[in-house]
């Protein structure tokens, strides 16, 4: 129960923002000035960063980038319709766990559970829409305002055990004993009219963005056969913290029959991709996914039989059946030359057979036809890197390294090239950045510090990394607050 209390917790705790405008007539609660009041957007995005700084060190997040580009296309089309004020950032979480939540800041995560559930992608995009609308609707202000006498660094550490409970549940529950005072301060379910709102905000925003807006009852119908079940451990969590009711799946089919976009989009040929890739993740061991995708190949139980064949191929490749993955690749690029996941897929396998040579040649064809394609553009980094040649490397990504774009791996394998080429304050400068962007501070400020005691150092290179320490520091500072 506690558990089960604790998720309803986090999924209460959302952002501010200017609601979304609708030609419809909906009730909205007046929040303004009341909450606003109490806590920033500017404060919210800082309790929402700490959140994603524990969720990156505890939580077993999914690093695959053409999973992740998937998940976050979806968010931003849902999200360009919503009238928010900020960035929202979109996360997968690799665990069978049916789920998705949000937290402050505009931070929005899916387990990897709740996409493989799904049949279509518009029930995909019906939970994005929901959470999306949660955080632009400010169904957490209220929470935060009745908790108002609890401090920043007091609610920073709450989110910190909170996503350890949802790593580590033994863990977790500690640590929530230990900010129990807190917690009951915070304790706040959401209402049935929160949830009508975000349905109802979720399906606007889905038909704006072209999905099939009956699958949102759909998906619910979904969730609540699964409640037939007595034992809990078969219930979906997502049930749990998004109580689903008759009259919420009728009003959902009801209002999608009045909104819904002119010609509503098939489900993408991405889509397809990413929950074969996510088959073979969640598969107890190679050999099952190899047995699962075999079998789906002879029933011709597929949507794209090249589909199928590509996640036979992934799962021959976990296998370390080389020669097999090969094969159905090779036949898969030769059908279908410009599918970019197909030559990725053919890079990696040449990695793990360590043929980095074959793997360059395949990521690099992959980046030729996108060079855009953070999967490809990383994929030939690496390779590149491999084979020593940190020069072409450094400059490929120098040129797709908008500041948007630099990503935890993006400093990684820059850190690689300059170490390669020798430049040694490049590359601890990388480095603290990479430290940066995972939420590690002392361990930027080690790399930045490295870079200052490195010889021949100009003066504007010593004065541009102190500027840069003082500044890691002073976060290291903000953030052992809570202490004293």
């Amino acid at each position: 129960m506690m558990r089960s209390s604790m998720y309803f917790l986090l999924l209460a705790m959302f952002v501010y923002c200017n609601p979304v405008s609708s030609q419809e007539n909906i009730d909205l609660p007046d929040f303004g000035d009341s909450a606003g009041a109490i806590i920033s957007p500017e404060q919210e995005r800082k309790l929402g960063e700490n959140f994603v700084r524990q969720m990156r060190k505890l939580a077993p997040l999914v690093v695959d980038e053409e999973i992740e580009d998937y998940v976050r296309g979806i968010g931003e089309n849902l999200a360009e319709h919503a009238g928010y004020y900020g960035d929202f950032q979109f996360f997968v979480i690799d665990s069978p766990v049916i789920n998705a939540f949000a937290v402050p800041g505009g931070f929005v995560a899916f387990h990897t559970g709740l996409i493989l559930e799904t049949e279509h992608e518009a029930e995909l995009a019906s939970v994005m829409g929901h959470e999306i609308s949660h955080v632009t609707q400010r169904h957490g202000a209220r929470m935060i305002e009745a908790g108002q006498r609890m401090n920043m660094p007091a609610m920073a550490a709450l989110f910190g055990a909170i996503v350890l409970a949802a790593v580590n549940p033994e863990a977790g529950m500690a640590a929530l004993m230990a900010t129990q005072a807190a917690a009951q301060q915070f304790q706040i379910n959401f209402t049935r009219s929160n949830e009508k709102e975000a349905d109802s905000i979720g399906i606007r925003l889905m038909a704006d963005a072209g999905y099939d807006t009956t699958k949102m009852s759909t998906f619910f119908e979904k969730m609540m056969r699964a409640s037939r079940y007595s034992d809990p451990h078969y219930i979906p969590e997502y049930l749990r913290t998004h109580p689903i009711t008759i009259n919420r799946i009728s009003a959902a089919f009801s209002r999608a029959k009045t909104v819904r976009p002119e010609i509503a989009r098939e489900d993408s040929y991405s889509y397809h991709l990413v929950k074969a890739k996510l088959k073979v993740r969640a598969a107890a061991d190679p050999a099952q996914a190899v047995r699962a995708f075999d079998s789906m190949l002879k029933r011709q139980s597929y949507v794209y039989e090249e589909v199928a064949r590509y996640g036979y191929a992934l799962a021959l490749t976990e296998a370390g059946d080389f020669i097999k993955a090969r094969a159905e690749l090779e036949y898969l690029i030769l059908q279908f030359p410009t599918v970019v996941p197909y030559r990725t897929a053919a890079g990696a396998l040449e990695k793990r057979a360590r043929d980095y040579a074959r793997s360059a040649a395949n990521f690099k064809q992959a980046y030729e036809l996108e060079s855009e394609n953070r999967a490809a553009v990383y994929g030939y980094v690496d390779a590149l890197i491999t084979l020593g040649r940190a020069e072409q490397a450094k400059s490929i990504l120098t040129e797709y390294g908008l500041s948007d774009r630099r990503d935890p791996r993006f400093f990684n394998l820059l850190a690689q090239a300059e170490n390669l080429l020798g430049q040694r304050v490049k590359e601890h400068s990388a480095l603290a950045e990479y430290y940066l962007s995972v939420g590690q501070f002392p361990h930027a400020a080690e790399q930045l510090r490295l870079a200052r005691r490195t010889k021949g150092l100009s003066n504007y290179q010593r004065q541009k990394l102190l500027f840069r320490l003082d500044e890691v520091e002073q976060i290291i500072l903000d953030l052992e607050e809570p202490r004293r």
